[in-house]
């Protein structure tokens, strides 16, 4: 078996620092304090990121079940698979990955030049990789659930994969390959009507509606077309207790410059943690998608790869002739 090492840790959207992320679970420590080492797990500082996860009382991890010999006190070459507890439906899912990372047997002091710190606190680290090797996931792509108890992770936050070769294979496949069996949900999916139109903004609106329905189908949600109904959003997509308003916008262009309708402003404002705003870049040519999702912790709207986007409120008026 490959070496591969899955770390428990709390959930965060970005883990590049408490200001503007809140953490959930993870611990008495976060609980009583309000932080805790892994909020910089994917703060990139010099070309790597150092991740932290919370061991034994030592904090100590056992590298020979990683497949090292003696008393060594790293291992490289480990895939790291980081997990955390999903606040709104429980259970533990897979967050990201470092690929290649250097583990380290004992917790590892941060050096003054790395600048890791919280108020009066150092920030340590237990593994490090570099940037092309990590990714994390979007707060919507947290689909992998973890198997807990004797073939699964157990109480303590690290697990090394032994007890259960047949997920393995699964997390690696996802993890290197994109490969995700998916569970659907019961419901079967609306199909949705298309109808052939020449303008071009219509032809872009229609990509970029396919591009955000097919993204959010592989990533294991069933998704409903109530684009005629007017109810303030595009696309309904639920999965198991998670039930999201998807606003879609099409661009021909790289820029992101839209509009929304006032019902659909007012839908967004009225239900934030359930609405995402989809704007899919270059529909035509190469779509590019981002999700923004308000956080509370900041009162932003924000995508996976940290883009932010603001509300300008507009008048219009009516013109007509007497």
């Amino acid at each position: 078996m490959d070496k591969i090492l899955f770390c428990n840790t709390a959930w965060m959207d970005f883990y590049k620092g408490k200001f503007n992320d809140s953490m959930t679970g993870g611990g008495k420590h976060i609980e009583t304090q309000g932080w805790g080492n892994e909020m910089y797990n994917f703060l990139p500082i010099k070309g790597k990121y150092y991740g932290y996860v919370r061991v034994s009382k030592d904090r100590s991890i056992n590298l020979n079940r990683l497949g090292a010999i003696g008393n060594v006190e790293k291992l490289d070459n480990v895939l790291i698979v980081w997990t955390a507890k999903h606040p709104d439906i429980g259970g533990t899912y897979i967050i990201g990955w470092y690929k290649n990372a250097t583990v380290y047997r004992y917790y590892q002091e941060p050096a003054k030049s790395l600048n890791r710190k919280w108020q009066n606190f150092s920030i340590g680290y237990c593994t490090t990789a570099k940037l092309s090797d990590a990714k994390l996931l979007a707060k919507d792509e947290r689909i992998l659930k973890i198997p807990r108890g004797p073939e699964g992770m157990g109480q303590t936050n690290i697990w090394y994969g032994d007890s259960n070769e047949a997920f393995v294979e699964k997390a690696k496949k996802y993890i290197y390959e994109g490969k995700m069996p998916i569970t659907k949900n019961k419901n079967t999916r609306k199909t949705v009507a298309w109808q052939p139109d020449p303008l071009i903004r219509l032809k872009v609106e229609e990509k970029a509606v396919k591009h955000v329905i097919k993204y959010y189908e592989k990533i294991g949600f069933d998704v409903d077309s109530v684009e005629k109904d007017n109810i303030g959003w595009d696309l309904t997509a639920v999965k198991e207790k998670i039930k999201l308003k998807l606003e879609v916008k099409g661009l021909s262009g790289k820029e992101i410059v839209t509009e929304m309708t006032p019902n659909e402003l007012k839908n967004l404002e009225a239900d934030k943690n359930n609405y995402r705003l989809c704007i899919v870049t270059e529909a035509l040519t190469k779509p590019m998608l981002r999700v923004f999702a308000y956080s509370e912790e900041n009162g932003k709207w924000t995508s996976e790869d940290d883009i932010t986007i603001k509300f300008e409120k507009i008048i219009s008026a009516r013109i007509y002739g007497e």
